[in-house]
């Protein structure tokens, strides 16, 4: 009897203490999004603690993050995906470059996860930046020096990419990365990517990116009816995806009374920001096109080839300074 009552009180500790130990598992596991076994491995190791655990599995990560990040460093990384940020006051931006192997992992929620780290500390580093005088700020970072910038939990962005590597079992880096400050010049920027993101991630992403420089003119009598007809945000947008659909090399010079060369020019009526294929049928027709004018202003404008980039400025009265394009990929 006596045996008994011992062997049924052993069972029911041992039953509470494996739902105490399934309870934590359950709860490291939702925290951390690590696999069962893992976390199952991290609590036996470290006496069931919660904190502790989730500290061993980090570190765990970011050695097998290394390690398989060496092995796969020579695999080519031709997908991914172009992002962007600007601050609320339209007067900080960046615009960034991180590449993967396959097009399935660039649509894959944990690069994008890595991407949004690699944006913000990006738009970190141009918060940080001094506008020029008369003029702005233009810092253009290659990879190492992405790398060293600090991220979320005051790792660098290397020890970022190298655990998303470790999670993904495919090479990741980031390529290239713009910052721009306008701050105290009474410039703005607009940005823009094609096609546009359904992720709800508060930076926007694309395989093709514009971020667009401006001024507003104070002076009302500079400015035609036309201004009234459309917000000024839809205009610069619509400037924004004159760069990536037409993809000029400079800003050109204003020359509103030129008239319109001969030339054959995408209607808008093709360019949806959301589909791929209506990017594909611009570079088509602009490899086949006789266009001349390299500069943005002498172009004639993506979405109404009767009238110049530089007349569409006049009209909604925007002084044009400076451009970013990137594609994914390009060489």
């Amino acid at each position: 009897m006596l045996r008994s009552l011992i062997l049924t009180r052993g069972i029911h500790i041992s039953s509470a203490n494996w739902s105490s130990s399934k309870a934590q598992l359950l709860k490291l596991r939702k925290k951390t999004g690590y696999p069962f076994e893992s976390c199952k491995k991290a609590l036996q190791l470290n006496d069931n603690s919660l904190e502790k655990s989730e500290v061993w599995l980090k570190e765990e990560a970011q050695r097998l993050g290394w390690a398989k990040a060496n092995k796969l460093a020579n695999r080519a990384t031709a997908q991914g995906v172009i992002a962007f940020a600007i601050d609320n006051q339209k007067e900080v931006a960046t615009m960034v470059e991180v590449n993967c192997e396959t097009d399935f992992v660039a649509r894959n929620k944990c690069f994008h996860s890595v991407v949004e780290v690699v944006t913000s500390s990006c738009l970190d580093f141009a918060k940080q930046q001094k506008a020029l005088e008369n003029s702005f700020s233009k810092v253009n970072l290659k990879s190492g020096d992405l790398m060293e910038l600090s991220g979320a939990e005051g790792k660098s962005l290397a020890d970022h990419v190298a655990v998303t590597i470790g999670n993904l079992g495919e090479n990741v880096t980031l390529r290239r990365a713009t910052c721009l400050n306008t701050r105290d010049t009474g410039l703005n920027i607009m940005g823009l990517t094609h096609p546009s993101n359904t992720t709800g991630s508060q930076f926007l992403s694309g395989k093709y990116g514009s971020l667009l420089i401006y001024r507003k003119q104070q002076d009302g009598e500079k400015m035609n009816q036309r201004s009234m007809e459309s917000s000024h945000d839809e205009i610069l947008r619509q400037m924004c995806q004159h760069v990536i659909g037409m993809n000029p090399k400079n800003v050109g010079v204003l020359n509103i009374h030129e008239p319109i060369k001969s030339q054959e020019v995408v209607p808008a009526k093709t360019f949806n920001e959301n589909d791929d294929s209506s990017m594909d049928s611009i570079d088509e027709k602009n490899s086949d096109s006789t266009i001349e004018e390299d500069g943005m202003l002498e172009q004639a404008f993506l979405l109404d080839p009767s009238i110049t980039v530089g007349q569409v400025a006049t009209d909604y009265g925007i002084d044009i300074l400076d451009f970013v394009r990137y594609e994914c990929g390009e060489t």
